[in-house]
C-alpha cells in the first residue's frame, strides 16, 4: 500500500513539473513575442499568428490592450 502511494505521488510529482515547464516555455515564448511588438518588429496579428492564436487570445494573455489601427490587419 505504501509503495503504491509513493508510486502515485512519484507520478503526479513528474506530471507537476513537466506542466510547469510547458507553462514556463509558453510565457517566455509570448514575452519574446510581445516584446517584439512593442519594439515595432511585429504588428500584434503577426505576433498572435507565431503563437497560433487569435488576436484575442494573444491581447488576453499577455495583458496587451489594441487600439484601432495597432497593426490588426
Amino acid at each position: 500500500m505504501c509503495q503504491d502511494f509513493s508510486d502515485l505521488k512519484a507520478r503526479a510529482e513528474a506530471s507537476g513539473v513537466e506542466l510547469g515547464f510547458e507553462q514556463g516555455v509558453e510565457q517566455g515564448v509570448l514575452r519574446t513575442l510581445l516584446k517584439l511588438v512593442d519594439d515595432g518588429v511585429l504588428t500584434v496579428a503577426e505576433a498572435a499568428e507565431r503563437a497560433k492564436m487569435t488576436v484575442a487570445e494573444f491581447c488576453s494573455k499577455t495583458g496587451l490592450t489594441v487600439r484601432r489601427g495597432d497593426g490588426l490587419s
